[in-house]
């Protein structure tokens, strides 16, 4: 029987802890992908994982389910992230990323590319890598976010505390310029 995060995670801020490891093992996956993609090195990207559980963990009693589970856990990884390079006095995507990294974008690109750009891109995870990264941040974590995270666009306007239609130009641009630069570079 499935049950909804949302059922979930009020189960678990009563004290069910088996609710918990289901919502882990739901979201794990995507969100260390989403993380992975957003920052400079594995370790950050693991420090901050844990982090992010730590802070659901520690506000289950806040957690209000008004908006998907989802939702409120990505705009918790968000703020994360965004303090962490505010810590670091960087932006995201200024520090290179290792190969292994590169492997989880691949994906992002593959929907617009050519049969024989889809043959070569193993190659060259560099450019894959670089151009993600020459996206503007705002495009790049909608991208991240409906890709990587597979978020809707109500629950990418959630996260980012924009509207729905902005989250719509945000992809619509950032998959017109991915195509562009890739097609240049490939």
């Amino acid at each position: 029987m499935y049950i909804e995060d949302t059922e979930l995670m009020q189960a678990y801020a009563s004290g069910d802890t088996a609710a918990f490891e289901v919502l882990y093992t739901r979201h794990k996956g995507a969100l260390y992908q989403y993380l992975i993609n957003s920052c400079e090195s594995e370790s950050t990207a693991g420090e901050l994982f844990q982090d992010i559980w730590l802070k659901v963990i520690n506000s289950r009693n806040y957690y209000e389910p008004q908006s998907p589970f989802a939702a409120w856990l990505y705009k918790i990884a968000r703020n994360r992230l965004i303090d962490h390079y505010r810590q670091k006095g960087r932006k995201p995507g200024t520090d290179s990323i290792d190969e292994e990294t590169t492997d989880n974008v691949v994906s992002l690109a593959t929907q617009s590319l050519s049969p024989e750009q889809i043959a070569s891109l193993s190659e060259r995870h560099d450019v894959l890598q670089s151009t993600l990264y020459e996206l503007p941040d705002e495009q790049r974590e909608a991208v991240l976010l409906r890709h990587v995270a597979g978020m809707t666009t109500t629950e990418i306007s959630d996260v980012m505390g924009v509207g729905k239609e902005t989250v719509k130009s945000r992809l619509r641009y950032a998959v017109v310029k991915l195509r562009s630069l890739l097609e240049k570079r490939l």
